[in-house]
């Protein structure tokens, strides 16, 4: 049963790495390190499933890991327009 919680942690920050990861490659064309990735596709997974919640779309949960994978992809590129026209440098314009 804890070889169970610990086999999740894992998997959470696997996924949340790689997708936090794709996502900022795709919109900054750069990552964000890995503490970053991994903080950005946790927090990306839970505003995608939100996103799709809201917007009724069906759930692709049941797609297994894949499935997680995108809603952190799609949630950490919403993050990351959101937080980017917040925290625009001067000097990136």
């Amino acid at each position: 049963m804890m070889n169970d919680f610990w086999f999740a942690i894992f998997m959470m920050a696997c996924i949340g790495a790689a997708s936090g990861w794709f996502a900022a490659i795709v919109l900054h064309g750069q990552g964000l390190g890995i503490f970053g990735n991994i903080a950005l596709g946790v927090v990306g997974a839970y505003v995608g499933h939100w996103l799709f919640d809201y917007l009724r779309i069906p759930p692709i949960s049941n797609w297994s890991y894949f499935g997680e994978f995108i809603y952190g992809v799609v949630g950490a590129m919403v993050l990351l327009l959101i937080f980017g026209r917040f925290f625009i440098q001067k000097e990136t314009l």
